[in-house]
């Protein structure tokens, strides 16, 4: 059985939804099934290379900024080649391009030239998306395995839209303070929308932005410190009050054509349609009728759109709930990391 060796956090810092989505749950779902053995590695190990556990491993998997410096990441390359552990980078965000007005910019900058060591350094590198594998073609072997969600994490029924509601349209919004640039491209059409028409919808803003907000038809809610670590975050999310439409605005730039499209798949998760930007992120769905497109200066009119037509609301949410489970799991994920893993794949040779 492969021993594969996942370096999903910095030292001092915690593990992020992507880790938990992209790597730690679908991995235990192949180990459960005998597909692999996996070694969580210790990120304080990180300061001495020769510390790692890298001893007995077949394949080693850091995610995104593991490695935050280039010094770790050149003793860690230089110690996969001295064992002959074939090195796998797994990355789902362009960080490299990362916009100036970005709140995260200067936290990444420090770790980029790490990234790229590692992105040419690598074996093979795993992208979330089909555009972001486009970003870094230059740099060897590649593949594509789309985010997935682990239907036990969010094991329980959805609450889809009722058909026959009246009153204000409840709508959901998830985004942490790295997305202001995505709100505030909607926020004047629902300020004017709400302007002419104060009951047309309610907005529930989850995750908090740069600075606070003020609005008779906004609620805004803080993540609890308790609920941060994915799966308790999932369970916190689960218990909030029923909603109608998930809304996914995405600014138009090289970082976002990269994003996935994982948020509308929590909407689905949840029993809801999305309505959201038409960029390369959420083409998928969007192109298969699974959720309502919005271009700039769309948005009141397709909520005001939503609020008129709840049972085809209804209906969209439990096609895109459908989608979702048949074929976005985490079992998906699982097997196309079982792929990705195996001695015959195509890309696999020991760096020298």
């Amino acid at each position: 059985m492969l021993r594969v060796g996942v370096l999903a956090q910095a030292p001092g810092g915690p593990l992020t939804s992507s880790a938990w989505i992209r790597l730690l749950l679908p991995l235990q779902r192949l180990e459960q099934q005998g597909g692999c053995e996996v070694v969580q590695l210790e990120p304080t190990a990180m300061d001495d290379a020769s510390a790692l556990a890298l001893a007995g491993l077949d394949r080693l998997i850091v995610q995104r900024a593991a490695c935050p410096s280039l010094a770790m990441a050149e003793a860690l390359v230089q110690a996969c080649r001295q064992r002959s552990v074939p090195l796998i980078l797994d990355l789902d965000d362009a960080l490299f391009s990362l916009p100036a007005d970005h709140p995260e910019r200067e936290r990444y900058a420090p770790a980029i030239p790490a990234l790229e060591h590692l992105l040419s350094a690598a074996d093979l590198r795993v992208f979330s998306t089909a555009p972001l594998a486009a970003q870094c073609e230059s740099f060897g072997p590649q593949a594509v395995l789309a985010n997935g969600l682990d239907a036990e994490a969010w094991e329980g029924p959805a609450r889809f839209p009722r058909a026959e509601a009246e009153g204000p349209l409840q709508l959901l919004y998830m985004g942490s303070r790295t997305h202001d640039a995505d709100l505030a491209l909607i926020l004047p059409e629902l300020d004017a929308l709400a302007g002419r028409d104060p009951d047309a919808f309610r907005l529930t803003l989850v995750g908090g932005v740069s600075q606070p907000l003020q609005r008779p038809w906004l609620h805004s809610l803080e993540v609890p410190l308790e609920a941060r670590r994915y799966p308790r975050f999932v369970r916190w999310l689960r218990r909030l009050p029923r909603h109608d439409l998930g809304l996914a605005p995405l600014v138009a730039n090289s970082f976002n054509a990269a994003k996935s499209d994982v948020k509308l798949l929590d909407y689905a998760a949840l029993g809801l349609p999305a309505l959201c930007s038409p960029g390369p992120a959420y083409q998928e769905l969007l192109q298969a009728g699974l959720a309502l497109p919005a271009e700039p200066g769309q948005w009141a009119e397709q909520i005001f759109w939503a609020s008129r037509h709840r049972r085809r609301l209804r209906r969209l949410a439990q096609a895109a709930h459908g989608y979702l489970w048949q074929q976005r799991s985490s079992e998906q994920v699982a097997q196309g990391w079982l792929g990705v893993l195996s001695p015959t794949a195509a890309w696999h040779h020991p760096s020298r």
